[in-house]
């Protein structure tokens, strides 16, 4: 089997499917890759990270919610159009993948977390780990003292993205636009969120604040958390991805290895780990269906500090 070619056109046909509404014939995959379909779908999982069965899953999902949004289709049709057998089972399927129920996503303002085509050229692994996003800058800057400002909870790696919807159905960001006036810095671009992660437990286990940054000495409204952060050197990182959760998989690793690569080290004795959702880079190329872009700050030294 030429792997790089059998993988490449397994996805030509499955996305022709995908479009078309047609089942997998795992008979036709065996026929393009010249191998057992059992074994190529094995091959696939380990490559890829997921199995074909959930990637064409995935990716009707991404189509049916622009369908929705920019094509004006009813719930129902886009539910018949891409191979589900129910409104309901449609519904749950769509909810869990983007985060919206199949109504909503008609709304303006929705967000959609897409899933875009694999593209097998550009993988990746560190460590025996598949790499499905791209690091796109690093750079280190000397960040100023600031307050983390915003909601404060407790969470893991798994359920942190439940904080995310209570932070944005919560009453956090109005109070949050009372301090427009003392936001800074000038090193973080205008965003939709910022993500600081403290006080890890463990590798799944921190505390989170959901807000931005603050001046110093900033009087903090009620029901707001605010934690200082002193000055010092950061490395700040932009990594690109098909969509958030390939992103956050490859994260730590494409970061620590750049850091390494470029001369520095992460100060893990007053470690954070900050995620910025930005306008430009995250929130419009979401919005147009396009791959988006995390920013990370975390605070480094020189090696041998």
């Amino acid at each position: 089997m030429n792997s790089s070619k059998a993988f490449d056109d397994v996805i030509l046909y499955l996305e022709k499917i995908i479009s078309d509404g047609s089942e997998i014939d795992y008979g036709e995959i065996s026929k393009i890759t010249m191998s057992p379909s059992a074994l190529f779908q094995r091959i696939f999982i380990f490559v890829s990270g997921i199995s074909i069965y959930d990637y064409v899953r995935k990716r009707r999902l991404t189509l049916a919610g622009h369908e929705l949004k920019n094509n004006g289709i009813s719930v129902i049709d886009a539910a018949v159009k891409f191979g589900f057998q129910s409104h309901s089972a449609f519904t749950r399927a769509f909810k869990e993948q983007h985060g919206i129920t199949p109504s909503e996503a008609k709304l303006e303002a929705a967000r959609l977390n897409d899933y875009l085509p694999i593209n097998f050229s550009e993988m990746r692994f560190i460590g025996g780990k598949r790499i499905m996003a791209e690091m796109k800058r690093i750079i280190y800057k000397k960040a100023d003292e600031r307050l983390m400002v915003g909601m404060h909870r407790e969470t893991s790696f798994s359920e942190a993205g439940g904080v995310w919807r209570d932070f944005f159905q919560s009453g956090v960001i109005e109070k949050l636009n009372l301090l427009s006036n003392v936001k800074c810095c000038g090193d973080i671009d205008e965003n939709d969120g910022i993500g600081f992660m403290h006080n890890f437990v463990d590798n799944q286990n921190f505390h989170i604040i959901i807000g931005d940054f603050v001046q110093p000495g900033t009087e903090i409204p009620e029901g707001l958390f605010a934690r200082h952060v002193p000055q010092g050197l950061t490395a700040q990182v932009q990594i690109e991805g098909n969509n958030v959760a390939d992103i956050l998989a490859s994260a730590y690793l494409l970061i620590t290895e750049a850091v390494e690569k470029t001369g520095g080290e992460i100060d893990y004795e007053n470690f954070y780990w900050c995620e910025v959702y930005t306008h430009e880079r995250f929130s419009e190329p979401l919005n147009r269906g396009e791959k988006v872009t995390i920013d990370y700050v975390m605070p480094v030294k020189a090696r041998n500090e």
